[in-house]
């Protein structure tokens, strides 16, 4: 139920689900993706979980990272979006529906935590 091109590499133990994977893009070991669109080139690494999110390319999401989520009893579709050569660090949660503009390095996280709709930027 979703779309892989060549090139992407899916780690075993990783889980996509009704999404679509890019040429050049990872998926570490038990990385889990749903519902999202991931661009060329991104990185996700062991353990993160990507859910209704669009990832532009050249991104890093790193170690057991919690990117957007899928929530039936919320409005709307809630699309979680981190924008081109974005670097998200160890362990950082991404709530539902919030933004990560480009260029956004690992150094910007002052927390560990970006909150639901909220819009992180350069």
């Amino acid at each position: 139920d979703s779309l892989i091109t060549d090139g992407a590499i899916i780690s075993p133990g990783a889980r996509v689900e009704r999404s679509v994977l890019s040429p050049g893009v990872y998926i570490g070991p038990n990385a889990v993706v749903r519902e999202s669109i991931i661009f060329t080139d991104s990185y996700v690494e062991a353990g993160a979980r990507v859910e209704r999110a669009v990832i532009d390319k050249r991104v890093t999401i790193g170690h057991n990272c919690r990117i957007g989520e899928i929530d039936p009893e919320a409005e709307g579709l809630g699309i979680t979006t981190v924008g081109k050569g974005a670097q998200i660090p160890n362990g950082v949660k991404v709530g539902r529906g919030a933004v990560i503009g480009p260029d956004v390095t690992a150094d910007m996280f002052v927390r560990k935590v970006v909150g639901k709709g909220k819009t992180l930027e350069r």
